[in-house]
């Protein structure tokens, strides 16, 4: 018998010339526990190609296996949210501007009612002032002027207008008083009241005067006095008011306190202002206090809690702040925990599960290949016709049909065994120098039955003689069988395969096989160094492509410490390229 061909990287195909349509599946069963694999080929277009069991999906692994066991351990609270720090710091600053406010109107209130106590005080004054210069006048009717409180350069004036008796208040006046306000409005105006007033002429002082009767109560004249408008400035600085004001009801300023400013009574806010009439005389005095001054202790309160208020909220903020980051971080530590704790349970359950998965099916390798071997055996001696012909053309094609396809499925089958051992540390590999013409060789025995059946070529481009490789030979001569076997399928027909050796840059070898078909994306590539995850295309359903060919070869170079490269590009045709180190090889001087 023929020994088997145990490669084929994206497995083979045969169609069987004129024999009726052969649904070309095998399907291995073989329950353990929870355990299923199954191992699918087949020409129908729409059969989905699978190998469940093979491999275990880690992220589905994790993923399901952390939902099953996670941690129950109770996450940190969170400290307050921003929104309720916000509305926090709102109320402080609300609580804390209410207080001042609330300070603010005391003091205001205070302010404005030493301004009107004050204003009390100034029109008490003037008006005790006033009222005793009025008794005195009132006391020198009808005799000669003589000095009198508060008035200097005191004068009788008769009913004609000329001063009959004391020195005129200044040389510069007329004599004649028949013109003047104060002449002219006692004589229209019956009545004992003093009047206050300007001079018509410029001066400094005021004119205080009052009404003479006769005994028969006609007008007789006036009695006149000067007051300096500087009489009350000493009283009025010791109240201690800003601006301070005597005027007439018009609003004519007889009186103004402080003398040779410009500082008047505002009623701007920028003093508390308060305003006062003399009782029974046309007088207001008016008073204000400096608002600014009297509101500097509470402007030095409101400093302080504004400053307190700040810091208070910058101590919040940055507690709060500090508070967050320190339980982000010890939640971010346990979720970290609870996460590692699920991947370390999920991977001790993929593990498990692939440990008993590998362990089974290296012990199923004999059961399983057995029989088939006895298929293999018996069809080729049909084939063969060694003890004898068959009698019927069909049976001898048939026959071949199932030596064929026997074949072909044990060759999935040792995909599939070898790739369980290698993903379970199960493989075990000679430490062997191998010629790399002994590989060629051999390479080429196994590899031209099926180059023939698919009408392609197989060319050596150069193999430097003399080459060996440190490795397993079994283990190197399957690489580049499966290499070989998944550029003859998809050559196409009438094509050349062209296998390349050539040193590589870290002075290991590398060792490439391309096919010039019609080449791969991107995509399509990625797939297909995934077991099972052969490109889904109509020449992948034909070829009966299960996908194992390219992951296995790539996972024997591993354990040499090489690797395989494809280098692929639609309608350019597919290279693949086995890549070992320096450590492996030895080159011929």
């Amino acid at each position: 018998m023929v020994p088997p061909i145990h490669g084929g990287g994206h497995g083979g195909g045969h169609t069987g010339r004129d024999a009726p349509k052969m649904n070309q599946t095998s399907t291995i069963e073989l329950p353990m526990n929870d355990l299923r694999i199954s191992c699918q080929t087949s020409d129908d277009a729409t059969a989905p190609k699978r190998a469940a069991g093979a491999g275990v999906s880690w992220p589905n692994a994790i993923a399901a296996w952390t939902a099953t066991t996670a941690d129950k351990t109770a996450a940190p609270n969170a400290p307050l949210s921003w929104p309720i720090v916000a509305v926090a710091i709102i109320c402080l600053i609300g609580t804390a501007a209410g207080l001042l406010y609330q300070d603010y109107q005391s003091v205001s209130a205070a302010g404005q009612q030493r301004a009107d106590s004050i204003a009390e005080i100034a029109a008490a004054h003037v008006q005790q002032t006033l009222s005793a210069i009025e008794l005195s006048m009132q006391v020198q009717d009808h005799h000669t002027a003589a000095a009198m409180p508060a008035l200097t350069h005191l004068q009788m004036i008769d009913e004609t207008g000329l001063a009959v008796s004391g020195a005129p208040f200044s040389m510069a006046l007329a004599q004649d008083f028949r013109e003047s306000t104060a002449f002219v409005f006692h004589r229209d105006h019956p009545g004992d009241d003093i009047l206050l007033a300007r001079p018509d002429s410029t001066g400094a002082d005021l004119l205080v005067s009052r009404r003479l009767t006769s005994a028969d109560g006609h007008f007789a004249g006036i009695i006149l006095g000067n007051m300096d408008v500087h009489y009350f400035d000493r009283f009025f600085a010791a109240l201690g008011a800003v601006a301070v004001e005597l005027a007439l009801p018009d609003g004519t300023i007889l009186v103004q306190f402080p003398p040779y400013t410009s500082v008047a009574v505002a009623d701007d806010g920028t003093q508390f202002v308060a305003n006062r009439t003399l009782d029974g005389m046309p007088l207001m005095i008016s008073v204000g206090l400096d608002r600014q001054a009297f509101l500097a202790s509470w402007e030095s309160k409101r400093n302080v809690a504004v400053a307190l208020v700040c810091a208070l909220i910058v101590l919040f903020v940055g507690g709060i702040a500090a508070m967050r980051k320190h339980t982000a971080t010890a939640v971010a530590m346990v979720a970290m925990e609870t996460r590692s704790r699920a991947e370390a349970a999920a991977r001790h359950h993929a593990d498990e599960l692939s440990r008993r998965k590998s362990d089974f099916l290296s012990q199923m390798s004999h059961e399983l290949r057995t029989p088939l071997n006895a298929i293999i055996g018996f069809s080729e001696v049909i084939k063969e016709e060694s003890f004898g012909p068959v009698g019927q053309p069909k049976y001898q094609e048939y026959a071949d049909d199932i030596h064929y396809s026997a074949q072909h499925l044990l060759s999935v089958i040792n995909n599939i065994l070898d790739l369980s051992k290698v993903e379970a540390g199960k493989w075990h590999m000679a430490d062997d120098e191998v010629a790399l013409d002994d590989l060629f060789d051999a390479l080429l025995r196994l590899a031209t039955e099926r180059a023939s059946r698919e009408n392609v070529r197989l060319s050596i481009k150069s193999a430097p003689p003399g080459t060996i490789i440190r490795g397993d030979k079994r283990t190197l001569l399957q690489i580049m069988l499966n290499l070989t076997i998944n550029a003859i399928k998809f050559a196409g027909p009438d094509r050349v395969v062209d296998l390349d050796v050539r040193p590589g840059r870290d002075g290991g070898i590398s060792i490439s096989v391309a096919d010039h078909g019609d080449g791969m994306t991107q995509d399509e590539l990625e797939k297909a160094m995934k077991p099972f995850d052969s490109p889904a295309s109509p020449l992948n359903r034909k070829k009966q492509d299960t996908g194992l060919g390219l992951p296995l070869a790539a996972a024997f170079a591993e354990l040499h410490g090489g690797r395989v490269e494809l280098d692929s590009a639609p309608g350019v045709g597919t290279t693949a390229k086995l890549l070992l180190p320096a450590s492996r090889v030895r080159l011929a001087l």
